[in-house]
């Protein structure tokens, strides 16, 4: 649903765009870490054409925010 259908709709003004990582870690919210080492595993039927975000929008890692202590989940 696009931005104008939803106010429409609902009345209400969409949520903003995508949150980033500091916003993300000053929520206090928890990160995860996961397996460098594992393999990937190849897509099937309609989700092959699929790209990663970062394809899309770049890989840029600023604004980093380092996570507080116990903030990230093993």
């Amino acid at each position: 649903m696009d931005r104008l259908r939803r106010r429409r709709i609902t009345s209400q003004e969409p949520p903003p765009g995508p949150v980033d990582r500091a916003a993300y870690t000053r929520a206090g919210l928890p990160w995860f870490e996961h397996d460098d080492e594992a393999e990937d595993l190849s897509p099937a039927g309609l989700l092959k054409p699929a790209r990663p975000v970062g394809d899309r929008l770049g890989a840029d890692l600023d604004p980093w925010q380092q996570p507080a202590p116990g903030q990230v989940v093993r």
